[in-house]
């Protein structure tokens, strides 16, 4: 027998609306709880399913007392009786505990115990019967089917006592049908007697007799009126008030009637449909929050979607404004880029220009040195032509009369060699101002052939910083391009998430509705004389699917064939 430790002696006493249902499969395991149950173990869902049901066993619990549950339920019996768990934290909890064999289409896959409060009477007389059963040798207490009994002689005289409206109604049936037959016995024997005293007294017991078995006939009737019509009726009532949906209506049989076990069951199923009251209006409680919380999440999200599509149109529009910007700079740098070439091919072009006027230029410069040097020569010959006139004159002197015409021509011959010396004096001096200033020239022509060079370079180089804007404008504007369709993309997403969130609205408003509508259907039930109306609850962990069990009747021998023997997993 499983043992769990460790155990303290704090009681969770159970709330008269608690309601702990759980099921396990044929060998002990657990596959459902109910939130209540789950709560007051202090376990987690996932530490309970799965797990064999003696989970929550707790040390006290006698080993008879699940001997006897099992017993119980291989026979296809309900057994009901008070238990004693364990909480994980080492605390307990009393319940009463009616568990039963569970069909699905008229095969045993189960069993399914129900839990309700117990008496504090219950309790005390469970803690006296369990403490005699735990002890090595048992002197006082039995159990059968869950119902605690003595083992004392008187106990058993008791026992053979009938008390059953079965046995009370075939004694009572005995007793009248005997006085009946005594009285007509008594009427034989009274036709044959000849005195008339003797008859008048035959007579008299006769009548006695009589009045003996009607009234043993009438309290039979009344017996069973107390016993079986009015429970019926009020079983009947009650049936009619849940039908009607009222949890709060109440079953006032009497403790010792003997449909005590019917009254039991019938208040068991009223408890059940409490509790399943409360777990469906605590699952609308969190239904319909959640849906508030997605309309109101909704909302956020159309306002900002809203807002998300506006700044999308100004950035569009933004954008497209950029475009037209980009566009015009594109096509003001193509047009400066055109103008930049045209320049510089004029630049260079006139480059050409001063190159070829340098060298002609040049050419001048290296003429002039030429003339220089025809000069010199015309300036030499002129020099040796006056040395010869001169001498021409001398020898003219010296020939007296006869070389007077020969000093003539000497004469104009040393004047024309003295105008041409002056006269390439002249030009010699004129060709030097033009040597230095076309040297000059030649410089400035250099220094412009140079700044042109320059100009050149510089229109170049701005011819290709306006090439690089020009391709970054293209590049800006193929960008610009792309985000223009990101943005109508993002446009349009915008767009189908607006309607999207709508579609969701909606959605939510219908669950809204559906939400108001179960709950609507639920508020039918009643309990404790007032309309089960949804509250808020806080909030407790989801249910766990279920399946639909049918509770057929089992066939013969169907139980004890299917089930286990090992009472000791529960």
């Amino acid at each position: 027998m499983r043992t769990n430790n460790p155990v303290t002696n704090h009681e969770v006493e159970l709330k008269d609306e608690d309601f702990l249902i759980s099921r396990t499969d044929l060998q002990g395991k657990i596959t459902y709880a109910n939130p209540g149950f789950i709560k007051i173990s202090g376990y987690s869902k996932d530490e309970l399913f799965g797990e064999n049901h003696n989970i929550v066993r707790h040390p006290d619990m006698p080993s008879a007392a699940f001997a006897d549950l099992w017993s119980s339920l291989k026979n296809g019996d309900l057994w009901t009786g008070i238990i004693k768990n364990r909480r994980k934290d080492g605390g307990f909890y009393w319940v009463k505990a009616n568990v039963s064999p569970c069909y699905q289409g008229g095969e045993h896959i189960g069993y399914t115990s129900v839990r309700t409060k117990p008496t504090r009477t219950e309790i005390e007389t469970a803690i006296k019967v369990y403490a005699d059963l735990n002890s090595p040798m048992p002197q006082k207490y039995q159990l059968k089917g869950g119902i605690v009994t003595e083992k004392s002689l008187a106990a058993s005289i008791r026992a053979a006592i009938p008390h059953g409206i079965k046995a009370r109604l075939a004694t009572m049936t005995a007793v009248s049908v005997g006085l009946l037959s005594v009285s007509a016995v008594l009427g034989h024997m009274g036709a044959g007697l000849a005195e008339a005293s003797s008859r008048v007294d035959l007579a008299n017991i006769q009548v006695a007799v009589a009045i003996a078995g009607a009234l043993s006939l009438v309290y039979l009737g009344r017996t069973v009126t107390r016993s079986i019509i009015r429970p019926i009726n009020e079983c009947i009532i009650f049936s009619s008030q849940l039908a009607a949906g009222n949890l709060g209506a109440e079953l006032r049989g009497s403790a010792h009637s003997d449909l005590k076990p019917i009254t039991d069951i019938l208040d068991t199923i009223r408890k059940s449909m409490v509790s399943i009251s409360d777990d469906i209006n605590h699952s609308i409680d969190l239904f319909s929050n959640s849906a508030s919380e997605i309309i109101s999440g909704n909302v956020d999200l159309s306002a900002r979607t809203e807002q998300q599509a506006a700044a999308l149109q100004q950035t569009a529009a933004s954008m497209e404004e950029i475009t037209s910007t980009v566009l015009a700079n594109s096509g003001s740098a193509k047009q400066a880029t055109d103008l930049s070439n045209e320049a510089s091919a004029v630049v260079s072009s006139s480059g050409t220009v001063m190159g070829e006027l340098v060298e002609s230029m040049s050419r001048i410069i290296a003429s002039s040195k030429k003339m220089s040097e025809h000069i010199e020569t015309i300036d030499s010959i002129a020099f040796q032509t006056n040395i010869l006139a001169l001498n021409a004159s001398v020898e003219a002197a010296r020939a007296g009369e006869q070389g007077r015409g020969f000093a003539v021509v000497a004469t104009e011959v040393r004047n024309l060699a003295g105008r041409s010396a002056s006269a390439a004096k002249e030009i010699r001096d004129l060709i030097s101002t033009s040597s230095l200033e076309i040297g000059n020239g030649e410089k400035l022509v250099r220094k412009a052939e140079e700044s042109i060079e320059c100009a050149v370079e510089a229109v170049s180089r701005v011819n290709h910083i306006i090439t690089e804007i020009s391709a970054a404008s293209n590049e800006q504007s193929i960008g610009i391009s792309q985000v223009n369709e990101a943005v109508a993309q993002m446009d349009m997403v915008t767009t189908q998430n607006a309607a999207l969130v709508q579609d969701v609205s909606g959605i939510s408003k219908n669950l809204e509705s559906q939400v108001k509508g179960v709950e609507s259907s639920i508020s039918i039930f009643l309990k404790s004389g007032r309309a089960g109306a949804h509250k808020p609850s806080a909030s407790k962990p989801a249910k766990p699917e279920q399946k639909s069990y049918v509770l057929d009747t089992p066939k013969p021998g169907q139980t004890r064939d299917k089930a286990s023997n090992n009472w000791d997993s529960f």
